[in-house]
């Protein structure tokens, strides 16, 4: 920061590519945030490392790097343009999976740096992002050919042509509704009489009589859905299959309730106890023991679970599915998931307020010290997630 503050990059170019090929995001999210909290940002010799710093993290912390992109803008030249394509590259693949966990953007982050790997695509993450990926694709979407470059090609093809049929749907249902808007007022028709179904007719007879309206959407997504099954049982591997189907029931409401909260916590909580099998003693020791026991593993100090790992932010997510005992203990991790996570934390705080919570009353209390810390830099939607928790009822 002194040598950016001096107009000089070099030292700084050469530390941040260190970090960058060891994978130490956390290094350079600190300096991004560095450089966004100081006068830096407004001096020119800074342009390019803020433009190389925002490719970089565009994928795991999109909008840390989205920040420093505008900032960046503003000093640009015409010298700094094909450090601004790179950046713009990765900011719109980003954009793709900005709203996905922690876990899945540093997975994609991984994938889309080596294109030129053979990744087999058979593993539970690898399924569950392609999964995720797919509910955000779109056929004209910017940073698309990341994305291609990397996953299997029979599964990008099924992917895009499902996500084609879904725009065109919803774009037929926008010219209904827009024609039926701009249709002058007709006289009211006299009511037709409809052919009577018998009371005791059996299901199939009282589906066949919906309109033909009805019947041609339900033939069309019952042909859609066939055809994408059979090229996926064709084209993807048998446990993807089994996954989906052992998948399908009814859609999450919006609005969870404490029960669905629980179970989503639990289903987590088994995945990653699973995941961080070899630190089950560790995280035995942090739930049941105090802080001051316990303060060199709980703060990243220890060798098993140095700062910084990715072990070490799973193993700060799993004591907020499964909650230490001692509140003070539930309070700290609250606030180190929180320092090392930012507005990422808020997702997995959201969904950890409900009645009956072991560990919600100390979210709220981290909530509220967040709003008044003046060390973090909350956008408006930030404030207002924050507001939102601190001053729930659960």
């Amino acid at each position: 920061m002194i040598e950016l503050g001096s107009g000089q990059a070099t030292v700084t170019c050469m530390v941040a590519a260190r970090w960058a090929a060891r994978g130490e995001t956390h290094r350079l999210t600190r300096l991004a945030e560095s450089i966004s909290a100081s006068h830096v940002s407004k001096n020119a010799c800074a342009v390019e490392v803020m433009l190389a710093l925002a490719a970089t993290l565009a994928v795991t912390r999109f909008s840390k790097a989205e920040q420093l992109y505008n900032a960046a803008l503003q000093l640009a030249g015409e010298e700094h343009q094909e450090v601004i394509a790179d950046a713009q590259k990765w900011l719109a693949a980003g954009r793709v999976v900005c709203s996905t966990s922690q876990e899945e953007r540093d997975f994609w982050d991984v994938r889309l740096r080596k294109p030129r790997t053979v990744w087999t695509w058979q593993s539970g993450n690898e399924l569950r992002a392609l999964d995720t990926l797919s509910d955000r694709l779109t056929p004209d979407m910017e940073g698309a050919g990341l994305f291609k470059a990397v996953v299997p090609g029979c599964w990008w093809d099924l992917a895009i042509k499902c996500a084609s049929q879904q725009e065109k749907m919803g774009e037929m249902a926008r010219q209904k509704e827009i024609a039926q808007s701009a249709a002058p007022p007709r006289a009211a028709p006299e009511p037709q009489h409809e052919k009577p179904v018998l009371e005791n007719a059996s299901p199939q007879v009282q589906r066949m009589s919906k309109t033909g309206r009805e019947r041609g959407l339900f033939l069309l997504g019952w042909v859609c859905g066939a055809l994408a099954m059979a090229i996926t049982v064709v084209a993807l591997p048998g446990e993807f299959v089994q996954r989906v189907l052992a998948g399908i029931g009814p859609v999450k409401p919006v609005m969870a309730s404490a029960m669905e909260k629980e179970a989503w916590r639990k289903g987590n909580l088994m995945r990653i106890a699973a995941d961080l099998a070899p630190y089950a003693e560790q995280q035995k020791v942090a739930k049941a023991g105090l802080w001051r026991d316990n303060e060199k593993l709980l703060s990243g100090q220890s060798q098993e679970l140095p700062e910084g790992s990715p072990q070490y932010m799973k193993f700060l997510i799993w004591l907020h599915l499964d909650p230490p005992d001692d509140g003070e203990v539930r309070k700290r991790v609250s606030k180190l998931l929180l320092g090392k996570m930012k507005s990422d934390a808020f997702s997995l705080w959201e969904e950890l307020i409900y009645p009956g919570s072991a560990n919600a009353p100390e979210i709220k209390h981290a909530a509220r010290e967040a709003m008044d810390d003046r060390s973090f830099q909350w956008s408006d939607e930030d404030k207002k997630r924050l507001r939102a928790m601190a001053s729930s009822d659960s």
